[in-house]
């Protein structure tokens, strides 16, 4: 599954869930898919993980190229990736 650094874009990834405190009864016990959707730009790709940032600035006379919210996500979880077309209105 690749990106291309720059884009916006939606992926649609498998994440990890539980870790509960406590002995459990685990005769009845069952689990499913924990789909999430992640909405940014790509800032840093390689062959094992995207990294996207919720929020990003380019630079301009007065700042450098900022981001922050930085997900790294694991490329082997990705299900989908959607590039997303943003307006300039």
């Amino acid at each position: 599954m690749k990106g291309i650094v720059g884009n916006n874009v939606c992926i649609v990834w498998t994440d990890s869930y539980g870790v509960t405190s406590g002995w459990q009864d685990i005769s009845d016990y069952h689990a499913e898919k924990l789909l999430v959707e992640s909405f940014g730009k790509i800032i840093y790709e390689d062959d094992k993980v995207i990294s996207l940032a919720h929020n990003f600035a380019e630079e301009t006379d007065n700042t450098i190229k900022q981001a922050n919210g930085i997900m790294v996500i694991p490329k082997a979880c990705i299900e989908k990736i959607s590039t997303l077309c943003l307006s300039d209105e």
